[in-house]
């Protein structure tokens, strides 16, 4: 359940401007997360989130860039593999299902990770189109994602 709650506040923090932890313990509860304040602060802790000046004005919370440590890129990719049952392509889309409510999730974690090659993704509830910049390196670029939801020593089963 902590990398579905996760995944679900990435998802709160990517969608809309959150000021506090007690907002967004709120928002979690209204998306079926029971979540303590002190779980709520230890998600923001581990997820990296930091605040900064919103479009409004405010101070809000939002994904930090990555420093060069491994512990958000894991933490993105442990989502990931959580959210994703499936991978397909053609030319240069990339279409990738996730249960559902995990795509706009998993799509934030995508975007975080900043893959090479490409150019944006649009998520929908259960489902993300990742555009590729370069349809010669589609299939590349899918079998790197691929590789990233495989546990070491599991067989794949996307």
């Amino acid at each position: 359940m902590k990398v579905q709650r996760q995944a679900r506040i990435l998802e709160i923090v990517t969608r809309q401007e959150v000021e506090t932890q007690e907002e967004l313990g709120r928002l979690l509860e209204a998306a079926g997360h029971r979540a303590t304040q002190a779980t709520v602060s230890r998600d923001v802790k581990e997820l990296g989130l930091i605040k900064a000046l919103g479009r409004s004005g405010r101070h809000v919370y939002t994904q930090s860039p990555s420093n060069g440590s491994d512990n958000l890129t894991d933490r993105l990719v442990r989502i990931l593999r959580n959210a994703v049952t499936g991978i397909d392509y053609t030319g240069n889309l990339v279409v990738i299902k996730t249960f559902s409510g995990g795509g706009n999730a998993a799509a934030a974690a995508l975007d975080s990770l900043e893959l090479d090659g490409v150019m944006g993704t649009i998520a929908g509830d259960d489902t993300i189109l990742l555009i590729a910049r370069d349809a010669s390196e589609t299939k590349a670029l899918v079998e790197r994602i691929s590789s990233m939801l495989v546990v070491q020593g599991q067989k794949s089963s996307l």
